[in-house]
């Protein structure tokens, strides 16, 4: 047991066990970084916020991320061919969206509008895009992998790009170049240890020791941030790999040149052991303290990124264990023998070049301060130059990714593949007409901003205008239907005017007389029949009496009866023959002429009830379409906003509505005119109807009776002459005589008989012709009340179309004006199956959340992009302000806003996290020190190096590395590991001159003997360092490549910064012979022997 303590064996066991659970323990570094390294920025800055609003949108993009299928044929037109394989790789990948978790996807062919935004104007490239659910188990990599493999398509050049899949690739490339780092570090650590040990043994223990920490320090760091979200990034293990073999190889030289500065003593290897660790572990603890307060006080960071480097200081303290608890087992256990072939032991070899420098500035060290100056600040307060935002640069130009995206930039905008998406969160739906006209207004304003290529939104969805949803185009159709108005009522009140022509010439009254005239002789044939049928009743009598009186006897009475009779037989057949006539007569000529009096004016109404229905027709469309006009106009000049003031609206208004008002009265009084008219001619029509049905029952009873008379008339022509014959020889022929009579007085009584169904006819004619007679007086005086309405009616219809004109030519007027460039959408039309496609898209489930899609035209990244976002900021902003959307959220979102939030933040928490950084280390330089004006000597060296560093990187970066600019995260990341790491320098400076504060002689002598010394061991150091930056050079990031020069660059500052400045300042500050101070210090500092070997 007493064996194992004293050669540290429970050290060994004790890592051996802790390194094989790191190993067993660590997660997955690259789904680590995928999940938990990308770059954050607080919920209040507007790429968060417009994370927090699409998370809402809903399925097809909650949880996903974009991302580009880019098909290319070069510069050359793709042929009809391979526009045919494109399509069926479009249909292969759309038949597999459930298998790949596809949750949307838009193709050039879905419709004109995508076509005009994925097929570049040479005909060349055609783009695929695509939302893909994006989780732990389906990440980024799986995705790229996936969608790339099922996107190939024959004969064309096909690429996978977005935002997530650039940002994956840099991460891939980051863990590339840590594991090329670790190779190339570890052999020229150990190619430089062993020339400085002249050892092939011992840079193995030095290497041994460093992969301990580096193995252990990463797991504990990975878990931290599995289980408990440490911070962390793209940079945090490439940073403690560096961090680690760095200083954990000047920790071990400086470890090393004590143990083996013991064993040239004199010292066995157990003592030597233990002063070793003593003396140079006490310089290492101290140095590496202030590194892990640099690195610790990082976590009050505010920006994630810089905040991940506190990872270092876990590191940190993993190596100060390992390397004082490691190391005292290889010294122990080997001795002399860890820097075999070596047997001869000198110890720490001497700098002259520190020498040299350190005694040249002491003698003038004022002049050498201001030489100092004026050589390097001038340097140091050069401008860095503008800082580059793309992160693309830090890919390399075979990576399909960036090849894909230089094709889009190349072929569509620089701002195509990345675009600018607005969000407007309202606290009310926007799916209505005053909502969307606020949103193409915005639309329009952002379109007109500089340096937008295009703008879509809900009411542009591929970036241009549909005319359909604009007054221009709809007034063009009202005005066109108000055209067709005019001459529909035109035509109709010209078919109104022949109308009224042709009533007019109707001669109704001379009508109306012969229907008296009629009537008139229709009553006398009544009284006719009446007095005939008296008549004949009598004859009938008489004759019966003779006829009774002729078969008796002949007496001289019954002669002269006879003689009577004879006398009246001839006027009785006169009489029968006249009615006859007069009732034929008065039967057709009259009837004849008021029946085509009639149908005439039946005709003539029946035309006028059809031009009276199409001209209602008309005058209501007519109607319509002015009142639809003038809404939209009103609409128009009242949202039009900039183009018309307040005033030219009130007047616009005020006209619009006067224009409205005489119209609509001109067309009420033509409504009401017409109106009338109609009821008129239906009067007419029903009149004409019933003297129709009178007519024809009158010609019936009228036939009726001309048949009878006709009967009696044939029949008493016969039989009343021959009667008249038979009287006159009645003398001699009675008995002939009482034949006839018996003849005569058999037709009488049927001629009676008739008589009361001739008396009636007659009174029913008479009584009909009188009925319609009255009928058709009363139609003539409608008739000529119709004619009146019809000459207003046609006097209105030209005013109404007199107004339409009017109306018309102020609507195309208006059409030309700026307010027709409104859009307006009817209420029935917003959800309508195209519109509700633009909706579906550009507009959240809840129609609460909106964006516009914003393609600028510099490139996403640059500071011109993020230069534009203020402004568009301001102009939707001032879009908004004052109207329903005023109190609605805005952010913006994409890789321009990502950005542009990503340089806010880091400008204002760099100059905070420097605060806290300096003021870290400037505490840990004092208790170190044990004075004030050391450390801020020190800070201000490492400061000037850092500065003049950047500058010399600035001028170097084009010439080496063919870019203008210094990536955004070289300037924190150099200045982290240029302080941190180079305070050491300083601090083993100072620690040897501490070392011989009790001995007697002048600080100068002190301060050059501990130059002169400690020189060897930072030269060394540096030389390690800055090949150990080296390393992260054949990485291919960007920013790696420039951190490693800048560093480099800063260590041969600080080299040549330190021996010069330090002693000069050590001169002026303490001109005397340290005494009291010195003892006392040293006292309670450094009491251990100093036995120091001679100087050679």
């Amino acid at each position: 047991m007493r064996w194992m303590n004293k050669h540290y064996i429970w050290n060994v066991i004790g890592w051996l066990v802790i390194v094989l659970l790191a190993v067993l323990t660590i997660p997955n570094m690259s789904k680590l970084v995928a999940d938990k390294g990308q770059i954050t920025v607080p919920s209040n800055y507007q790429s968060t916020e417009a994370t927090n609003m699409q998370k809402k949108w809903g399925r097809s993009q909650r949880g996903t991320t974009a991302v580009v299928v880019v098909f290319s044929n070069g510069n050359t037109a793709l042929t009809s061919d391979q526009n045919k394989q494109i399509d069926k790789t479009i249909k292969r990948i759309k038949n597999h969206e459930d298998q790949y978790q596809i949750r949307s996807m838009t193709a050039a062919s879905d419709s004109s509008t995508a076509a005009s935004q994925l097929i570049s104007k040479d005909k060349s490239t055609q783009l695929l895009q695509l939302n893909v659910r994006k989780s732990s188990s389906h990440s980024i990599t799986s995705i790229r992998d996936q969608i790339t493999q099922l996107a190939k398509t024959d004969g064309v050049k096909t690429y996978l790009t977005g935002a997530d899949v650039l940002n994956q690739d840099f991460s891939d490339a980051t863990q590339a170049g840590v594991q090329k780092t670790e190779i190339i570090a570890a052999i020229f650590i150990f190619l430089v240890l062993w020339l400085v040990f002249r050892s092939p043994v011992t840079p193995l223990f030095s290497l041994l020791t460093v992969d301990v920490s580096v193995i252990t320090s990463i797991s504990v760091v990975a878990n931290l941030v599995d289980r408990f979200n440490f911070p962390f990034s793209n940079f945090t293990q490439v940073f403690i790999v560096i961090v680690l073999f760095g200083i954990g190889t000047d920790y071990n030289i400086l470890l090393y040149n004590e143990f083996r500065e013991r064993l040239a003593n004199g010292q066995d290897r157990y003592s030597a052991t233990k002063e070793a660790i003593k003396i140079g572990g006490r310089t290492v603890l101290y140095s590496g303290l202030s590194v892990l307060i640099g690195m610790s006080v990082l976590g009050f960071a505010n920006f994630s990124l810089y905040r991940s480097a506190v990872g270092i200081a876990v590191g940190v303290v993993v190596l100060l264990a390992v390397l004082l608890t490691l190391n005292p087992f290889f010294m122990a256990i080997c001795g002399p023998h860890m820097f075999w072939p070596v047997k001869k032991f000198s110890g720490e070899g001497d700098s002259r070049l520190w020498h040299g420098m350190a005694k040249h500035a002491m003698i003038r060290p004022v002049i050498t301060l201001i030489v100092a100056g004026i050589v390097f600040i001038p340097l140091a307060l050069a401008s860095h130059g503008t800082l580059d935002y793309d992160d693309t640069v830090e890919i390399g130009n075979n990576v399909p990714a960036k090849q894909g995206l230089r094709v889009v930039q190349k072929h569509f905008s620089k701002g195509t593949a990345e675009p600018t998406t607005i969000y407007i969160q309202s606290d009310h739906k926007l799916n209505n007409e005053k909502s969307l006209l606020l949103i193409d207004r915005l639309t329009k304003q952002l379109q007109n901003a500089d340096g937008v290529k295009t703008v879509a939104s809900v009411t542009q969805p591929g970036g241009k205008a549909i005319k359909q949803l604009y007054v221009r185009n709809q007034m063009s159709s009202v005005t066109t239907g108000l055209v067709k108005a005019q001459k529909g009522v035109n035509k109709v009140n010209k078919g109104l005017k022949s109308a009224s022509s042709q009533l007019s010439k109707e001669d109704v009254s001379g009508s109306v007389k012969k229907a008296q005239k009629l009537a008139t002789g229709a009553k006398q044939v009544s009284d006719g029949t009446k007095t005939l049928q008296t008549g004949i009743s009598q004859v009938t009598t008489g004759v019966s009496q003779m006829n009774t009186s002729v078969a008796g006897a002949t007496s001289s009475s019954q002669q002269a009866k006879l003689a009577q009779l004879e006398a009246a037989l001839p006027q009785l057949n006169a009489a029968i023959q006249e009615l006859s006539a007069q009732v034929n007569s008065s039967a057709s000529g009259s009837t004849s002429g008021v029946t085509s009096g009639l149908t005439n004016i039946g005709s003539s109404a029946q035309d006028i009830k059809s031009q009276l229905q199409k001209v209602q027709d008309l005058v209501a469309s007519a109607s319509a379409s002015s009142g639809n006009g003038y809404a939209t106009a009103v609409q128009a000049f009242s949202s039009a906003g900039a183009p018309l003031s307040a005033t030219q609206k009130a007047v616009l208004q005020s006209v619009m509505k006067q224009q409205a008002s005489a119209q609509a009265s001109l067309l009420a009084s033509v409504k009401s005119s017409l109106s009338q008219v109609a009821t008129d001619t239906s009067n007419i029509g029903t009149s004409t109807t019933n003297v129709a049905s009178q007519l024809q029952t009158l010609q019936g009873t009228t036939s009726q009776l001309q048949s009878s008379v006709a009967t009696l008339a044939q029949k008493s022509n016969v039989v009343l002459p021959g009667a008249a014959t038979a009287l006159s020889s009645a003398s001699s022929q009675t008995s002939e005589l009482s034949s006839k009579l018996g003849s005569l007085s058999g037709a009488m009584f049927t001629i009676n008989n008739k008589m009361p169904a001739l008396v009636s006819g007659a009174s029913q004619v008479a009584a009909g012709n009188q009925t319609m007679a009255e009928q058709l007086a009363s139609m003539n005086k409608k008739l000529t009340k119709m004619r009146s309405r019809l000459s207003a009616a046609t006097t209105g219809l030209s005013s109404v179309s007199s107004g339409v004109g009017t109306a018309n030519t102020y609507l195309k007027g208006l059409q030309k004006s700026a307010a027709a460039e409104t859009f307006y959408i009817p209420k029935k039309s917003i959800n309508s199956g195209s519109f509700k496609q633009s909706m579906d898209t550009y507009m959240s489930p809840n129609h609460k959340l909106t964006k516009l899609t914003v393609v600028l035209k510099d490139d996403p990244s640059s500071a011109a992009a993020m230069a534009r976002l203020p402004k568009l900021e301001k102009i939707v902003n001032g879009s908004l302000q004052g109207t329903s959307l005023s109190g609605a959220k805005v952010a913006f979102g994409g890789n321009t806003s990502q950005t542009n939030d990503t340089s806010a933040m880091a400008s204002s928490d760099f100059t905070r996290t420097v605060i806290i950084m300096l003021a870290g280390i400037f505490v840990a330089l004092m208790v170190v020190t044990r004075s004030l004006v050391q450390p801020i000597v020190i800070e201000g060296i490492l400061l000037v190096a850092y500065s003049g560093a950047l500058t010399l990187v600035h001028w170097l970066v084009k010439p080496i590395l063919g870019t203008n600019m210094l990536t955004w995260n070289t300037p924190f990341f150099t200045f982290v590991m240029l302080i941190s790491l180079g305070v050491d320098y300083s601090i083993f400076l100072m620690r040897k001159y501490r070392e011989s504060l009790h001995e007697p002689g002048a600080t100068s002598d002190k301060m050059l003997h501990a130059a002169t010394v400690i020189g060897t061991v930072v030269i060394s150091a540096g030389i390690i360092l800055s090949g150990t930056f080296a390393a992260l050079i054949p990485s291919g990031v960007m920013t790696l490549i420039q951190i490693a020069l800048a560093v480099i660059l800063g260590i041969v500052l600080l080299i040549i910064l330190l021996p010069i400045v330090m002693p000069a300042v050590m001169k002026i500050t303490y001109p005397y012979p340290y005494s009291k101070m010195g003892q006392a210090t040293a006292s309670t500092d450094d009491d251990q022997p100093q036995t120091r070997r001679q100087q050679k």
